[in-house]
């Protein structure tokens, strides 16, 4: 059976094994993590075998073909039994409110409560268990910027997200980071929302890893709105895109002679509508919350990851910077547009005190 609430030592290394062998009745062990893999740790529950010997140590177990069958059998079977609880909740969710039986209520309540208690696990599935990848990837849920996966117990999946994509989308797209309120009012989705664009909102800490190795949902990629490169499908006129290019190159010299090595690069944005500016990273980096969960296991030796800094060139203060030749004017503004994005993306300032000498200079100026 699976706890209504997660077990208090869920997400430590030593956690205690939840599942009981006995053979032939006879109990063997309750401390073998052997029996259900690691993502599946909370489940409970006894597995009782008439093939095995009595006499059966630790390290038979490990090595055993029957005791391998089994657990491969129980991973079969609990994944079916949570693919039921899911299609249960999903068809009560079809029937109007007022319609609803005790049973459907119920359903709804008991899905609703597992995903917010044990999605972040299943997704662990996701890297650990590729036999069961597909399984999986149908079973883990996230908020979205459609009112479908916004509210506290409204979860959305990649088949829902499907079923709701434009006739002409090409790519699921999603966007990570620490917060989900942080995340929905990221300057990121400004332009894919301006198009209809659904938005995954992904703000586990383990997103950023096992998201990118999923790679593709049946025929379709999986984008990060937070990497360059994810932008092909926001229908950006080129001609148009060219010549604001051409128009802005002195602008993009400036901001990049002012901020030096820490961008990676400048660049104008095809996704920003109303903020002056939004951070990426390139794509075969890892993500600014990847870096950080690498330093905060003690990776001191991970490099910090330089950021892409996108600017719109509609905004007044983009717009300024294009006609003055004040240096100091210009470092200025460029390093509190970089320090902006950063905070907006969830980051760390390197150095907040500069940070707020810039801001008091520029709002006295």
């Amino acid at each position: 059976y699976v706890p209504e609430f997660a077990p208090f030592d869920m997400y430590q290394a030593d956690y205690k094994s939840g599942v009981k062998l006995y053979v032939k009745r006879v109990f063997i062990t309750d401390d073998d993590k052997e029996l259900l893999p690691a993502y599946l740790r909370f489940v409970r529950g006894i597995i009782d075998s008439e093939d095995l010997p009595l006499n059966v140590s630790r390290e038979i177990l490990q090595q055993n073909r029957i005791l391998s069958s089994i657990k491969t059998q129980s991973v079969k079977k609990l994944l079916s039994e949570f693919k039921k609880m899911a299609e249960s909740s999903k068809k009560a969710l079809a029937v109007a409110e007022a319609e609803r039986t005790d049973d459907q209520k119920d359903a709804i309540k008991k899905w609703a409560q597992f995903v917010s208690q044990y999605n972040r696990p299943l997704k662990e599935g996701l890297y650990t268990d590729f036999a069961n990848k597909e399984d999986l990837s149908e079973l883990i849920r996230f908020k979205s910027t459609a009112d479908e996966g916004t509210g506290e117990n409204n979860w959305t999946s990649f088949a829902d997200y499907v079923q709701r994509m434009k006739t002409d989308q090409k790519a699921i797209y999603y966007i990570t980071g620490g917060d989900e309120k942080n995340l929905r009012a990221s300057p990121l989705l400004e332009a894919y929302k301006a198009k209809g664009f659904e938005v995954l909102i992904m703000n586990d800490d383990i997103d950023d890893i096992v998201i990118p190795m999923l790679n593709k949902y049946k025929d379709f990629d999986l984008k990060a709105v937070n990497r360059a490169g994810s932008d092909e499908e926001l229908g950006v006129d080129k001609k148009e895109s060219e010549k604001k290019e051409k128009e802005f190159k002195s602008v993009i010299d400036k901001i990049k002679n002012a901020l030096g090595e820490k961008v990676k690069d400048v660049v104008l944005s095809k996704r920003l509508s109303d903020s002056p500016c939004c951070i990426v990273v390139d794509e075969n980096d890892p993500s600014l919350q990847m870096e950080r969960m690498m330093k905060a296991m003690g990776q001191a030796t991970f490099g910090s990851v330089k950021p892409i800094l996108e600017v719109n060139a509609d905004h007044p203060i983009i717009a300024k910077l294009k006609d003055t030749e004040d240096a100091d004017y210009i470092a200025d503004v460029s390093s509190v547009l970089l320090d902006q994005a950063l905070l907006v993306g969830g980051a760390e300032l390197t150095d907040p005190a500069d940070f707020v000498k810039r801001m008091n200079k520029l709002i006295t100026r």
